[in-house]
């Protein structure tokens, strides 16, 4: 929250002093959803799964039927899906909401798109918020949508 709250206060500062660009605010430590995440805490079903371009290659977000996944300190946080959202391959949705956060995965227009069978791969973006609503992670990659 400290962190938050300096690069907030640095966003201020530079906007004051002239400078064309303000920092650049710190990005949420997201970690990759393992296979271990995923049997421990029964986290199966069919839906999306998002990996950044900027990440490696292991999903930070999964996006169900009922909810989205991220895991933050090595806890697992389920996120409740917004009904209304509209829906993604699987069943997945694109917006999530619970008390603490806020997920959306969309897909990037004129974006890359393949469907092989029953898994269809996109160009996604992928936005978290915090409970005031400030983006904390906010990036591009891909989404893979497959029954599981």
């Amino acid at each position: 929250m400290r962190k938050l709250a300096c690069a907030g206060l640095a966003v201020m500062l530079a906007s004051c002093s002239g400078s064309e660009k303000p920092p650049e605010v710190p990005r949420l430590a997201l970690q990759p959803i393992l296979y271990a995440d995923v049997t421990g805490s029964k986290l199966y079903g069919s839906g999306c799964n998002f990996v950044a371009s900027d990440g490696g290659m292991g999903a930070v977000f999964l996006a169900q039927a009922e909810r989205g996944i991220i895991k933050l300190a090595d806890k697992v946080i389920s996120l409740p899906v917004d009904p209304a959202s509209p829906g993604l391959p699987q069943a997945a949705r694109e917006r999530y909401a619970g008390s603490g956060y806020k997920a959306s995965l969309t897909r990037v227009p004129g974006g890359k798109s393949i469907v092989n069978g029953v898994v269809e791969i996109f160009a996604a973006h992928f936005v978290l918020t915090d409970g005031n609503g400030v983006a904390v992670y906010d990036t591009k990659g891909d989404a893979q949508c497959k029954p599981m």
